[in-house]
């Protein structure tokens, strides 16, 4: 079985993609990737990559401010070289990651006869960056070409069930982004107090400034620490409101490689994960940051969407926020620091959560109907 495993960026900064690719291997499929070369290509970090690569190049022209009518002429550009990247190495099955590989992909299955899966890694035409001509061209290529596809695949059971009923198709396959089981760390080795972490990249919407806004809060509680992992536009409004509220108890730590986001969020407390509902598609999301806290056997403080509730109410692993507040926060941290027995449970659960939720577990599912497919 030949699988293509398409990718609209550099491969490399997809993390889905690269287990996507490692899971392939380890049963034996032989997985290409073709991908495109875009601003963020890094030579030296392609050879990290463990398949066989082909990254299309876009015209130079097209990687400038463009009009309307340049957009779409850098559309079928992209479509175009996507396309016969595909074609040449002629798979018997398309992964298709993501809305912007998906016509690319059915137009190569058809001249190929061969399946297409197509992973929505997030609901594209619901994002909030999403506008204009932009929107309505990504919206006719889905509505035109999610008829055509084999299977699809997304990343929770809220956005399974949009896109059930928006294409009246068959509910997508969950495969959430979930860590590799081989990531799960235990760590007796607990930084000084009680501290409630929230990595990654420092953007609004992921609840940065209601955690700082905390520490206002929980002054009376100097066990309590609050801690933040990673790197971004907000970094200096953040470090300057800390400043200002003049609680030494918040923490910023210098950001580190992906394969060591779990090993270090393993030596905090509690994890955070919030994720405010500034559009559909964050509303109907899951939080990948929920599974690598777990992996890290952390009881997880997170806000109140759709496949957050449908997780905690499986595994009761943390606390679902009532409102995305810093008050709302503070009560939650005050109750993990406080109830050593619901902290244990949580921690306990959570553990459990990593163990039956891993993405080796979740993909093999897909590569067994794919084996089917090939091998009738």
């Amino acid at each position: 079985m030949r699988v293509c495993d398409v990718v609209s960026n550099s491969v490399w900064y997809d993390p889905r993609v690269r287990k996507q690719i490692v899971e392939y291997m380890n049963n034996n499929v032989d997985v290409v990737c073709v991908g495109l070369k875009d601003h963020r290509y890094d030579e030296e970090k392609m050879k990290n990559v463990p398949c066989p690569v082909t990254l299309a190049d876009i015209d130079e022209k097209y990687k400038k401010p463009l009009s309307k009518v340049e957009v779409l002429f850098k559309e079928f550009n992209r479509v175009k070289k996507l396309r016969e990247a595909i074609l040449s190495q002629k798979p018997d099955i398309i992964h298709a990651n993501d809305l912007d590989t998906l016509t690319a992909a059915c137009q190569a299955a058809k001249k190929l006869d061969c399946k297409v899966v197509y992973d929505s890694h997030e609901i594209c035409v619901e994002n909030h960056q999403m506008r204009g001509i932009y929107k309505k061209l990504n919206a006719l290529c889905e509505k035109t070409f999610i008829k055509r596809i084999n299977k699809m695949v997304c990343v929770s059971h809220a956005a399974a069930d949009y896109f059930e009923n928006k294409y009246a198709i068959e509910k997508p396959m969950v495969i959430t982004n979930c860590s590799l089981k081989a990531e799960k760390t235990a760590s007796n080795d607990k930084h000084d107090g009680f501290e409630i972490l929230n990595h990654g990249v420092y953007y609004g919407g992921r609840g940065y400034d209601i955690i700082v806004e905390s520490a206002a809060l929980l002054k009376d509680y100097p066990e309590i620490k609050i801690a933040l992992r990673g790197f971004g536009a907000m970094e200096d409004e953040l470090r300057k409101r800390a400043e200002e509220i003049g609680n030494e108890n918040v923490i910023f730590y210098p950001p580190v490689l992906v394969n060591e986001l779990i090993p270090y969020a393993s030596k905090s407390k509690v994890g955070v994960a919030i994720t405010e509902n500034t559009c559909l598609n964050f509303e109907l999301s899951v939080s990948n940051k929920i599974f690598e806290y777990a992996s890290a056997g952390l009881p997880v403080i997170m806000s109140d969407i759709p496949e957050h509730r449908y997780l905690n109410e499986k595994y009761n692993f943390g606390i679902i926020l009532k409102e995305n507040t810093p008050e709302c926060f503070k009560e939650a941290a005050i109750k993990l620091y406080t109830d050593k027995e619901f902290y244990d449970v949580c921690a306990k659960n959570a553990d459990r959560l990593s163990e039956e939720v891993n993405w080796e577990t979740e993909f093999s599912r897909l590569i067994e109907i794919e084996r089917s497919w090939v091998n009738g």
